[in-house]
């Protein structure tokens, strides 16, 4: 037992964990408006995420502006670059591309666990920072890049969902 306990801890204290983890009961939809800088999340156009390098000149993301990104049967995906974690054959996975107008940090949003590998000229880019979203806005995950002017792509792997929110923003 005395070995559980450590364990035990580690996972309350996860599940007390607050922002985007908050109670979806006291979430209560179309009362909670989101901060400054995540206006974008609210309104996603529908947007279908590539399964190989040709596709990605049709699967373009807008700074700022969330899409309901719509993802393969990872199976069907031909990723860029194998995913830090591809996901098994029931997982949904795929490609889109985004422009970065100048140097900066970008910030990439998911409602889920999705993996997100983001890839550049000079190959794979380092994530430099990770957090929730804020409470009640439906943003679990965020991820931060420091990246140069350019075009990317971002690989989605090993989602749940088939269909889920994407934006990627720019940091002041």
């Amino acid at each position: 037992m005395k070995r559980a306990l450590p364990g035990i801890l580690s996972l309350a204290m996860l599940f007390s964990a607050g922002t985007a983890l908050a109670d979806p009961a006291a979430c209560k939809p179309g009362t909670t408006s989101l901060p400054a800088g995540y206006e974008g999340w609210s309104h996603p156009t529908p947007l279908t995420a590539a399964t190989d390098q040709a596709g990605l000149s049709n699967s373009h993301l807008t700074l700022n502006h969330a899409a309901t990104v719509h993802l393969a049967h990872t199976p069907d995906v031909h990723f860029l670059q194998r995913p830090g974690e591809p996901g098994g054959s029931v997982s949904y996975g795929g490609m889109i591309a985004f422009e970065a107008p100048k140097d900066g940090t970008y910030r990439i949003m998911l409602p889920n666990k999705t993996w997100i590998d983001v890839l550049g000229q000079s190959g794979l880019a380092t994530s430099t920072h990770h957090q929730h979203g804020p409470d009640c806005s439906g943003i679990r995950k965020m991820v931060e890049f420091q990246l140069s002017a350019g075009r990317y792509t971002v690989q989605l792997a090993g989602s749940g969902l088939q269909d889920m929110p994407v934006m990627v923003s720019a940091l002041p």
